[in-house]
C-alpha cells in the first residue's frame, strides 16, 4: 500500500467533549436532539490526565464522546479553563490499516508523534482504558500529531487491531450492532474550526492526513458585523458526510475577537443538519426552547431563522439548553 493510499484511510471517528455532568449532556442529545447514546460507559484512570469517565453519543455519523474529569489532574484543568461543553479534539482512526504503519509513515515524514500528555512516545502510546463491567482493563494506544501542524488542534490517532476482541472500539461497534441512525433525526454536518493560518492548516489535512480539501470557494469577502471578514475552506473527514470548516478570520469582527480569546485551532461549534428549520424551530417552541440567532438574541414566530448568503438558513441552540456547547442549527439550500 502506497503512502498516499494509507493516508487516504485516515478518517474522523468521534469529537471529544468536556462536560460537567454526563447525564445531563447526554440527556440533551437523547431528549432533545434524538440521537442514541450507546450503552457502554468507558473509565479513563491514567496518570497523565487523571480519572475520567466517557459515554458514547451516536451523532447520526459522527460519534461524540463525553468526557467528565472525576479527579483533579490535566482532565480537571481542562474543564476548568475550557468551560463546560467544550470541543476539546478530533480522533481519528486508520480505516483497515495498522496503527504502526501510520506511525513509521509519520516518521518517514518527519512527523513526530506524542503522547497524551505532549511527550514522546512511550510504549507507543499505550494507555489504560477500560470497560464499565467488564472484568479486565482493557488497554489501547494513542498518539497525537503535533499542535504546531495541526494548526492548534488537538488530533489524536488511535491503535484499533480488528482480530482483538478486547479493543475498545471493537467492543463499542460489536455492541452496535444492528442499530441504524433514524433517517429522520438531525445529523451532523461540519465541524467549524477557528484557525490562524488557513493556508498552512488546510494542507496538514491534505498532505498529512490525505483528506480531500472542497474545490468551491466560501470566503466572505464582504465586511460582516455579525462576523468579520473570513476565508474558510471545507474538508473532507472521510466519515459519511461530515466536514470540517476551516475559518481564519481576515479582518476585525466577533470571530477575530474569538480566535484571540480562545486561541487558534479552537473547535468552535458543531452544525447540525436538519430538513425543515421552520419546522423544527417551532418543535423546540413546542417543548419550550427558543431557539437564537447569530446574535444570540432570540427568534420569532415571523423569523424563525437567519438566511446567509448563500442561502442557507441557521439557527442556535441556547447555550443553557445545550450544556455549554455551541450548536447551530442549519437548513441547507442546496444538498450538492
Amino acid at each position: 500500500m502506497s503512502t498516499l493510499q494509507l493516508k487516504s484511510q485516515l478518517r474522523l471517528d468521534r469529537l471529544a467533549i468536556w462536560v460537567e455532568d454526563i447525564e445531563k449532556t447526554a440527556a440533551f442529545f437523547t431528549n432533545i436532539i434524538g440521537w442514541k447514546r450507546h450503552p457502554m460507559e468507558i473509565d479513563i484512570d491514567e496518570p497523565s490526565v487523571g480519572v475520567m469517565k466517557a459515554t458514547l453519543i451516536a451523532g447520526n455519523g459522527l460519534w461524540l464522546e463525553l468526557v467528565q474529569p472525576i479527579s483533579e489532574g490535566p482532565g480537571m484543568d481542562i474543564l476548568k479553563e475550557k468551560g463546560n461543553g467544550a470541543f476539546i479534539e478530533f480522533d481519528i482512526e486508520a480505516l483497515g490499516s495498522d496503527y504502526d504503519k501510520i506511525l513509521d509513515t509519520m516518521e518517514s515524514d518527519g512527523v513526530e508523534m506524542l503522547g497524551m500528555d505532549g511527550s514522546p512516545l512511550v510504549n507507543g502510546g499505550l494507555i489504560a482504558e477500560g470497560i464499565e463491567g467488564e472484568a479486565e482493563d482493557i488497554g489501547l494506544r494513542i498518539a497525537y500529531w503535533p499542535t504546531d501542524l495541526t494548526g492548534g488542534t488537538p488530533i489524536e490517532l488511535y491503535s484499533r487491531d480488528m482480530d482483538d476482541k478486547t479493543n475498545v472500539l471493537n467492543v463499542r461497534d460489536k455492541m452496535w450492532e444492528g442499530q441504524k441512525p433514524d433517517p429522520r433525526t438531525p445529523r451532523i454536518n461540519h465541524c467549524c474550526v477557528i484557525v490562524k493560518d488557513l493556508q498552512k492548516t488546510t494542507k496538514f489535512y491534505q498532505n498529512i492526513m490525505g483528506w480531500q480539501l472542497s474545490p468551491e470557494n466560501f470566503d466572505l469577502t464582504e465586511e460582516d458585523e455579525k462576523v468579520g471578514k473570513l476565508k474558510i475552506n471545507y474538508v473532507y473527514t472521510n466519515n459519511e458526510g461530515v466536514w470540517l470548516e476551516l475559518v481564519q478570520p481576515v479582518g476585525p469582527g466577533p470571530v477575530m475577537d474569538y480566535l484571540t480569546e480562545q486561541g487558534e485551532g479552537c473547535i468552535a461549534e458543531i452544525a447540525i443538519e436538519v430538513e425543515d428549520l421552520g419546522v423544527y424551530y417551532d418543535k423546540m417552541k413546542a417543548i419550550g426552547i427558543q431557539l437564537l440567532d447569530i446574535d444570540w438574541e432570540p427568534l420569532s414566530d415571523e423569523h424563525k431563522y437567519q438566511v446567509l448568503p448563500d442561502g442557507d438558513k441557521i439557527a442556535y441552540f441556547p447555550s443553557d439548553v445545550a450544556c455549554g456547547m455551541v450548536i447551530e442549527l442549519i437548513e441547507r439550500t442546496s444538498k450538492e
